[in-house]
């Protein structure tokens, strides 16, 4: 089964709703148009958790950050994830990533063999070209498996 990736991420107000309520996220500005516009936003607010559907918005064309990095598939592993808001994301939005830099850099693992570390950064730009959030991604891969 092949996954389809529709270009950008839509930030849906229904979808916004039935986010914050899985989550037990009561804050009106999640819920309610009205109350959000009442506080002079434009339309109900994604809660920042929100924003990691991302991962599944990626663009069909989209060049692969890490396809020139060498990476041992068997030995990567997800080392971390930051997302940094420029401002709150509205329902009524489109996003669209624009991949950055990637930094390589290794470290010596406690448990034998070296370890690369593959930090990527990419920013989200709205329909209008204003950057909403920057996502930076964690990669590494160890040197093999442990023994111990």
């Amino acid at each position: 089964m092949a996954f389809i990736n529709p270009p950008g991420l839509p930030i849906e107000r229904g979808k916004v709703h039935e986010f914050a309520n899985s989550i037990g996220a009561e804050e009106p500005l999640y819920h309610d148009e009205e109350a959000a516009k009442a506080a002079g936003l434009p339309s109900v607010v994604a809660p920042p958790t929100y924003t990691s559907a991302q991962a599944f918005f990626g663009e069909k064309n989209a060049p692969n950050m890490f396809k020139d990095l060498d990476l041992d598939l068997r030995f990567v592993l997800h080392g971390g994830q930051e997302f940094i808001y420029e401002r709150p994301v509205f329902a009524g939005e489109v996003l669209t990533a624009v991949p950055g830099e990637v930094v390589a850099s290794t470290k010596e693992g406690k448990r034998g063999g070296s370890m690369k570390i593959f930090d990527t950064f990419t920013d989200y730009k709205n329909q209008d070209g204003e950057v909403v959030m920057r996502v930076k991604n964690t990669l590494l891969q160890t040197a093999g498996v442990v023994k111990e």
